[in-house]
Formats: structure tokens, C-alpha cells, sequence
């Protein structure tokens, strides 16, 4: 017979130092990759459904498919054929290439673009599944809205082309929430009011007959909501470290859309670009027109002055010395036009900077009137640069609690006061020449005076004329050079690479969805046996109870399938009998040395087999020609003798009682060599009862005549009935019944273990039907006598009915 015990298991006898408990381990992967090859149906069936949901999401998400392209943002000096435009101080070619990503995503900019495109009206068809976008450049009908009380945004309606000239539409009114309201045969080209707001369908060209009676659902989208997406899908990067080219990516499910968006945007952003630099030149320009057309008034009133004079008098020759003076009084005049045109642009300015909200275009260069102060002109571009950054970049919203925005106001604070500053000592400057010219003016109207009157006259109209002529052509000039430098500007945006599909769909990713399927359906059953292992609160195998108690184990006994407990009896050779030789020899090694030995049998609550390994145990001794008697302790529920067909009429309580004597209590068996003192009528005490010296005189008598007694005692975590006696026994067997003993059980039977309540005392694993992986194994003795039953860890491999009982507790 094959031994089975550890030698770390024999160790833990009576009179050892006390162990702690140890911590059982809460997953036990060996059973759960068990109960997984047991249910593999059940991972097949959740593989299966989850491969499915994957093809549903394959075949009906919506396709996302990817739009690329490429612009390049050159420098001022890479445009050779603008060199001229730049060395006009009326354009600024500064660019803050940090700013370009916020410009190309901000909101006017896209909303521009998706207005233009007509963006806000979209067309879906409606399939028996999902609803598509449907895309066509070249549809032959537009909606447009027109004004009206409320926009229809996010609104649907039906719609279908009956023929060349009329279409159905369908929609629900806003007092209407039982269904949509048809309307038949409406014309193209045709204003309709519905629920408050105009529309006009325009039809383009000829419908083709494909187009005809087609439903298709038209969505009304606002633009500035479809602009705050345009923006968010965008993605705008530059290609590398220190290079000018962006890449542009876009994504959407009709890439036809995407592309005419693209293409459209890159044009729009280089219409910006040509607008920002022309901002001051029209400015500039604005401002000229004004002041020429001011000037222009007076002038044509001094030449009909000059043409009045000529015309009234003979001579019209100005004499030498008159000559000298007019030509010195001219050129005074014109050095004090320009201080005036100058100051008109001051004031201007201070008009301008008083203002709350500055827009870039709202300035005009200190360059365009001929101011050349360098500290002045470069004030004010870095005013004209960094207010535009502000108001380009974040477009239609400011955000007020960005650091940044924060901190480009307090600098544009001081920037006004600089220039403010600025503008009040160049007047100083301005009025020290002013009152030098005004000086030799008047010293040159003194000598005027003394000619005569005449040319007095002359000289009078001519410098009003010319005063006003030089300041018109200096204007003019001025005029003239914004002019060029508007015409002559160009982008510096170029398309590298134009819009196109960059590969196939990015979403949804059959391959991958598939993968993910695959793993959801293997894990999601796993998981469950997973958690059906921490649920399960059982003792499952000899692992489980090491890791719970020091209490070392003696064996295991299979399940019985079998409808009597007697089965060692009936059937000698059986599995489940030499398992119980098996823990006889075993309880050897805890009882060495003497000759007649007493077990307490017991276990932790009701059910755990108690009864059936008492009356096997003590056959299997009785077979060996051991005198045997079995003893039924449990006075509470008494149920041993009946295995035997014997009575409890009489039995251990009358005894103890004093009633019967010990003769009268003892039962013959029809089993040889074991006789039964049964428990015998319930008494009103019984753990009294087993506490009187009667008990002890008991086991005295009958160690004179037996080799083994056998007590089988109620279960310990109900009573104490058990200590009373384990206390006598040369050794207590502790039942623990797979899948069926509590956790918490153990843990307790462990407590008083190390309490010393209960010592000499082994645990036997009882009703083994699981074995295997994650089980346990080596309490078996092999295939024992030929007969193909064989044990893993004591567990019965015999074919028979796996729903027998024990009949006890």
C-alpha cells in the first residue's frame, strides 16, 4: 500500500509548539483553468457572440475615411518678386509662425468655409439599418435659408424630386408631434415659409431620372456649431522641427466632402494671408482718399483764382525780387502742409487709441503721411502686430482667462501709452520748427508788403495754390505706393501637396475590432470562473485547507455512490475501502507506540460525514481482527445504530446516567469483531453527562476487552462535547467535506488549535468528487487488487451514481 504522508505533515503532533495561521491563497488558477476546459462550450458560445457583434460593427458603423495635404508658409525673403512690396514701409512683413496653427483652426476662418461650400445644408438617404450622409458636388438642388424669425437649425425634413419642376417635401411643425406634415407638388426655385423661416430651393440644372423619387433627409445645420467641429476634426501640424510646411488632416465618412473641404479652406487661407498684408495699404489708402478729396476742393478753387487774375489783367509776370520771395515763401509752405498732414494724422491716431476694443485694420502707418520717427513707427507696428494676433487667432471667441491673452493686453495697455507718449514729443519737436517757419513767413510778408499791390495780389493766390498743389501730389505719391503694394502683393501660402485620400478607412478596423472580440469572448467567461472561485466559500482541496490551518492532513475519502454507509463491509474491495486502510495505516503514525488506541471523530458542522467514516473506519479495524467498538456519542441526534439494524433503546446516555450498566448498553454487529454502544434516548444534559467519572471508568473497562474505540461525537463548532472527550482520545479526526465544509469553519477549528483546546488532532478530506488540477492529489494507493478503482488525493474513480448520500447529520 502506497504511503501518502509528507514528512512536513507528521511533524505536527500532540506537544508541539503552537503555528499561526496561514493565509489561503483567494484564486486557485489551477480550478479555474479546470471549470474553463469543463464549460469550454460556454467560452465557444461567448467567443461566437462576440465575433458576431464584431461583424455587426464592421458592416454598419459609420466609415471614417482619412484627407491629407500639405502647404508650405514661406518667409518674407523667400519671395523674391515681392522685395519691392516689402521695402515699402506701408506693408509689414512680419509673420509669427507660432500663431499660423491657431489662424488656420480658428472659427470665422472655418465658418467661412463651410458657408461657401453650403455645409449647413446636408443630405442623408435612409437605408433598412442605418441612415448615410449622402455627397454629391453636383446635386442639381440647393436649400437655402433665407431670413426669417427661427432658423431651423438641427431640424430634418423629408425630401423627394417628383420631376423636373416640382419636389415633395415632408417635415414636422413645431405644434405637431404625431408626424410630418407632406407637402405635394411644390416648385423649384421658390421661396416657402415653414414654421416661421423662409426657404428657397434652387435647382441648379437638369435632374437626372436616376435622382427622381428618391427620399432623401435634408439637415439644417448651424454654422457656427459646424465650424467648432470643421475646427476640432482639422488636425494641423508642422512636418518637422524647424520646417514651414504644415500637413493638414482631416477625417469624415464621404471623403469626396472632405476634399472640397480642404481645397476650399487652403483657398480661403490664402485669401487671408493676401488680406493681412494689404490691411494697412487699404487703410492707408482710405485715409488719402479722404484727405485728398478735402484738398482737392481747395485747389480747384485757387485755380479759378489764378484763371480770374489772368484773365483781369494785362500782366500777370511776377518782377524778380517778388519772384525770390514767392519762391521762399513756397517752400516754407510746404514744410508747414506737412506738419499740418501730420498732425491730422495724430489726432487720428489719439482717436483711434482712445478706443476700448482695437481691431488691426483700424490703423493706419505713420509711413503713409511721412512720418519717418523710427521709436514712433515702430511702436505703432508692434501695436498693429500683436492686437491682430489676438483677434485672428481666437477668432469669434476671446478667451478672457487665457494667461496669454491676459498678458498681450497688459502689453498692448503700454504700448498706447508709449505711443501716446510718442505722438506728445513729436509735437514738441513739430512746434519748435513750426514756430521757425512761421517766423521767416512773417519776415517774408513784411518784405510782400512794400511791393506793389498787384503782385501783392499775385503772389497771394499763387501761394494758396501752390501751398495746396504740393500737398495734393505729395498725397497722390502717397496714394500711389499703397496702390502698388496692394496690387503687388501675393500668399505665401502654397499648396505642396493638394487634398487627397491618404489609404483606406481608419474606422472602423475590421482586423482589429475582430482581435478585440476575440479577447472580450475568451476573458468574459474567464472572468466569470474567476469570480466564481472568490464567491465559492467552500473547502475545495488539500491546498485549501494548508492554507488555512497548521493542522496537518491525514487523507482523503472519495465519494460515496452508494445508498448505505456500510460500503467497506459490503463491498471489501472497493475504492472507497482501501482508502479507508489507507488512513488507518496512517493514523499509525500519529498513535506509534501503543496498542490499544481511542479516536474521537468529529468535524465542524452538521452533514460532513461524521457517521460514515466512524462506521467504515472502525470496519476496516475490525477486519484486521482488532476488537472494535464503536461509540455514539452525539446524544443530541443519535442515528448510528441504524446502519447496523439495531435499537437505541438503550445506549451511552442510560449508562452515564446510571441506569444501565455497561454490559447492558453494548451491541453485538453482524460485522466481526466491532460491536456499538449506541447514544441512546435523548437526555436532558449530555455534555454534563460526558463531564462525570463514569466516562472515564467507561473507557477503562473497555480499553480491558477492545483494541480500538471509536467515538463519534456532534459536530464541535455546535457543542463541546467533542473537547470534553478529545481530551481522553489518543487522537481526534477532523471531517471536512469538499465543496461543502465553510472557509470560516476552518479558520475557527484553526483558533482553537492554537489555543491548545484541541490537540492530537488531524483533518480528514471526506466526499471527494472533484479531483484533478487544482484538487490535489496523493492520498491514493494506486489500482489496488486488480479491480480498476484507484484514488488521486482518495478520490473513488468506480463508476455508479454520483448523487449518493451519507446518512447521518
Amino acid at each position: 500500500m502506497k504511503n501518502t504522508f509528507e514528512h512536513e505533515d507528521l511533524e505536527n503532533f500532540e506537544g508541539e509548539q503552537q503555528v499561526s495561521r496561514k493565509n489561503i491563497q483567494l484564486i486557485n488558477y489551477k480550478r479555474v483553468f479546470v471549470r474553463a476546459i469543463k464549460y469550454w462550450y460556454l467560452i465557444i458560445i461567448t467567443v461566437l457572440i462576440a465575433l458576431v457583434c464584431a461583424y455587426i460593427i464592421n458592416r454598419y458603423s459609420t466609415k471614417i475615411y482619412p484627407v491629407t495635404a500639405s502647404i508650405i508658409i514661406r518667409e518674407s525673403e523667400e519671395n523674391a518678386g515681392a522685395k519691392f512690396l516689402y521695402n515699402n514701409a506701408l506693408v509689414n512683413p512680419y509673420r509669427n509662425f507660432y500663431n499660423e496653427l491657431y489662424i488656420l483652426k480658428s472659427y470665422p476662418l472655418m465658418q467661412k468655409v463651410v458657408e461657401e461650400l453650403n455645409f449647413t445644408t446636408a443630405f442623408y438617404r435612409e437605408g433598412n439599418i442605418k441612415t448615410v450622409e449622402y455627397y454629391d458636388v453636383n446635386f442639381p438642388v440647393e436649400f437655402h435659408i433665407l431670413d426669417g424669425a427661427s432658423m431651423p437649425w438641427g431640424r430634418s425634413m423629408g425630401f423627394k424630386i417628383k420631376n423636373q419642376t416640382h419636389f415633395e417635401l415632408e417635415y414636422l411643425n413645431q405644434d405637431d408631434t404625431k408626424g410630418g406634415k407632406r407637402f405635394e407638388q411644390l416648385a423649384f426655385n421658390d421661396t416657402l415659409k415653414i414654421n416661421g423661416f423662409k426657404l428657397y430651393v434652387l435647382k441648379k440644372h437638369e435632374i437626372n431620372n436616376e435622382i427622381l423619387n428618391q427620399f432623401y433627409i435634408v439637415k439644417f445645420i448651424d454654422p457656427f456649431q459646424l465650424a467648432k467641429k470643421y475646427s476640432g476634426k482639422l488636425r494641423a501640424e508642422w512636418a518637422q522641427q524647424g520646417a514651414s510646411v504644415v500637413n493638414l488632416d482631416i477625417s469624415g465618412p464621404v471623403p469626396e466632402k472632405e476634399i472640397a473641404f480642404l481645397n476650399k479652406f487652403i483657398e480661403r487661407y490664402q485669401e487671408y494671408d493676401v488680406n493681412k498684408k494689404n490691411q494697412v495699404a487699404t487703410k492707408s489708402l482710405e485715409f488719402l482718399d479722404q484727405q485728398l478729396d478735402f484738398i482737392g476742393d481747395s485747389l480747384r478753387f485757387y485755380e479759378n483764382k489764378i484763371l480770374a487774375f489772368r484773365q483781369n489783367n494785362a500782366s500777370s509776370n511776377l518782377s524778380a525780387e517778388a519772384g525770390r520771395l514767392y519762391a521762399r515763401l513756397q517752400d516754407l509752405e510746404a514744410q508747414k502742409v506737412k506738419m499740418n498732414l501730420q498732425d491730422n494724422y495724430f489726432k487720428y491716431l489719439e482717436g483711434v487709441l482712445e478706443k476700448r476694443q482695437l481691431k488691426d485694420d483700424q490703423l493706419v502707418t505713420p509711413s503713409s503721411v511721412g512720418i519717418t520717427d523710427a521709436v514712433l513707427v515702430g511702436l505703432i507696428e508692434e501695436l498693429i502686430n500683436l492686437q491682430g494676433s489676438i483677434y485672428k487667432e481666437n477668432g469669434a471667441e476671446r478667451l478672457e482667462d487665457n494667461p496669454l491673452f491676459q498678458e498681450r493686453k497688459r502689453r498692448i495697455g503700454q504700448l498706447k501709452k508709449l505711443i501716446l507718449e510718442g505722438i506728445e514729443n513729436y509735437r514738441e519737436t513739430q512746434k519748435i520748427n513750426r514756430d521757425f517757419i512761421n517766423q521767416q513767413i512773417s519776415t517774408i510778408e513784411t518784405e510782400l508788403s512794400r511791393l506793389p499791390r498787384m503782385e501783392q495780389e499775385l503772389v497771394d493766390i499763387q501761394r494758396n495754390y501752390s501751398l495746396r498743389e504740393n500737398l495734393y501730389n505729395f498725397l497722390l505719391q502717397k496714394r500711389a505706393e499703397a496702390g502698388i503694394s496692394r496690387a503687388s502683393t501675393t500668399s505665401d501660402i502654397v499648396v505642396v501637396n493638394p487634398p487627397l485620400i491618404a489609404g483606406g478607412q481608419i474606422s472602423p478596423k475590421p482586423v482589429q475590432n475582430y482581435l478585440v472580440a476575440l479577447l472580450i469572448g475568451l476573458v468574459l467567461p474567464s472572468l466569470l470562473f474567476v469570480i466564481l472561485e472568490l464567491l465559492n466559500q467552500k473547502i475545495q482541496s488539500k491546498e485549501d485547507i494548508e492554507g488555512l490551518t497548521a493542522i496537518p492532513v491525514v487523507g482523503g475519502i472519495g465519494h460515496n455512490s452508494e445508498k448505505g454507509n456500510l460500503i467497506a463491509y459490503e463491498k471489501p474491495r472497493s475504492g472507497l475501502a482501501e482508502s479507508f486502510r489507507a488512513l488507518r495505516s496512517n493514523l499509525n503514525y500519529f498513535t506509534e507506540g501503543k496498542n490499544k488506541k481511542m479516536f474521537v471523530i468529529t468535524s465542524s458542522i452538521a452533514g460532513e460525514g461524521k457517521t460514515f467514516t466512524t462506521i467504515n473506519l472502525a470496519t476496516i479495524f475490525a477486519f484486521a481482527d482488532k476488537k472494535t467498538i464503536i461509540v455514539g456519542a452525539d446524544m443530541r441526534k443519535p442515528r448510528i445504530y441504524d446502519d447496523f439494524g439495531l435499537s437505541n433503546d438503550k445506549g451511552l446516555s442510560q449508562y452515564l446516567s446510571g441506569i444501565k450498566s455497561q454490559d447492558e448498553v453494548i451491541q453485538k454487529t453482524h460485522v466481526p469483531n466491532l460491536d456499538i454502544i449506541s447514544a441512546g434516548p435523548v437526555p436532558p444534559n449530555p455534555s454534563e453527562l460526558l463531564m462525570t467519572s463514569r466516562l472515564e471508568q467507561m473507557i477503562d473497562n473497555l480499553f480491558e476487552y477492545y483494541d480500538f474505540l471509536i467515538f463519534d461525537t456532534p459536530p464541535i463548532a455546535l457543542v463541546t462535547d467533542a473537547f470534553l472527550l478529545s481530551k481522553k482520545a489518543d487522537h481526534t479526526l477532523f471531517l471536512v467535506r469538499q465543496n461543502y465544509t465553510p472557509i470560516q469553519a476552518l479558520q475557527n477549528i484553526q483558533e482553537f488549535y492554537e489555543l491548545g483546546k484541541l490537540r492530537g488532532v488531524s483533518i480528514l478530506l471526506n466526499d471527494i468528487k472533484k479531483s484533478g488540477m487544482g484538487y490535489g492529489y496523493g492520498y491514493g494507493y494506486g489500482y489496488g487488487y486488480g479491480y480498476g478503482y484507484g484514488y488521486g488525493y482518495g478520490v473513488s474513480r468506480s463508476k455508479g451514481n454520483s448523487h449518493g448520500y451519507y446518512k447521518e447529520d
